[in-house]
């Protein structure tokens, strides 16, 4: 997996800063997937929701770990679009990095 770069929670485009509070590390694909998103459609309900802010949502109320320990399910709209819009689930490098953290008792995290 490549290193973790900064990304803004609200895009500079749509009047973001770059102040602490609206940084948030990221994955490259995570980040270019995002772009200047803040908003993306579920694929569910095809309803456009917010995409999830981990500044201030809580990960566990929108997501949970497969079965597996590698893929991340959205159970709610934010979740799920938020799952899709980054590849947080098929992308193959980050399930791959994910599959060795499980053999090695590392993942899933507890929330």
């Amino acid at each position: 997996m490549a290193r973790l770069e900064i990304e803004h929670l609200i895009p500079i485009s749509q009047g973001g800063s770059n102040e602490e509070s609206n940084l948030w590390l990221a994955c490259p694909l995570c980040n270019r997937s995002k772009s200047d998103r803040m908003m993306a459609v579920d694929p569910d309900t095809g309803d456009t929701v917010p995409l999830f802010n981990p500044r201030t949502q809580i990960w566990s109320e929108h997501f949970r770990w497969g079965d597996d320990g590698i893929r991340i399910i959205g159970i709610t709209a934010i979740g799920r679009a938020t799952v899709e819009t980054l590849h947080l689930s098929d992308d193959p490098d980050a399930l791959k990095v994910r599959s060795y953290w499980v053999l090695a008792g590392w993942h899933p995290p507890d929330f």
